[in-house]
């Protein structure tokens, strides 16, 4: 097992927890007669998300490892997508009997998260996998940036809705952008 392939089981272990949490909880979070589709297209955005990082772990197969660059991203970057997870899917999703009302409860803190979690990619790719500092993807991440901000401190569900379907054009894109890289062998 060479270095690489020690941090990545690491960083694979967390994401799969994240990946369990969100799978676990979508029985609830998807019932009709409880179900937000605001709330219900977050976690799914989410799930996406996280399957994008998994798959982005590979362009780190070349990057000088040390203790500080895996502290980084195995607690760092994975904790906050963790604690995203968290917030979506609470311990006991099925005591939830009203997910739009669960959402609005959670919205702020689910945003300003996700605005944390930009600033830890940007920063992880610039400071690990030396990412230039005007490569395309900046413009995702300014977006996601934007949106999270203004979600952590808007309390109304239209800007949260909207912020929602934001936030899925911007997995999509980066579904697509990842769809058109081939992993380095």
């Amino acid at each position: 097992m060479d270095l690489f392939e020690f941090v990545l089981t690491g960083l694979t272990l967390l994401l799969a927890l994240v990946t369990t949490r969100l799978l676990g909880g979508l029985r609830w979070v998807l019932r009709p007669d409880r179900a937000d589709w605001v709330h219900a297209l977050m976690v799914l955005d989410v799930l996406a998300l996280t399957s994008l990082l998994w798959w982005g772990l590979w362009y780190l197969h070349d990057v000088e490892w040390s203790y500080g660059a895996f502290f980084y991203n195995l607690l760092v970057g994975p904790g906050v997508l963790y604690f995203l997870a968290t917030l979506l899917v609470p311990d006991y999703p099925r005591r939830v009997r009203d997910w739009r009302e669960y959402n609005a409860g959670i919205s702020g803190q689910f945003w300003g998260a996700f605005a944390l979690l930009i600033v830890v990619i940007f920063i992880g790719s610039i400071a690990i996998d030396n990412t230039p500092l005007w490569h395309f993807t900046r413009a995702i991440e300014a977006v996601g940036l934007v949106a999270g901000l203004i979600g952590a401190f808007s309390r109304r569900r239209g800007v949260h809705a909207a912020l929602t379907i934001v936030l899925t054009l911007l997995v999509i894109a980066a579904s697509v952008i990842s769809g058109m890289r081939t992993p380095p062998q």
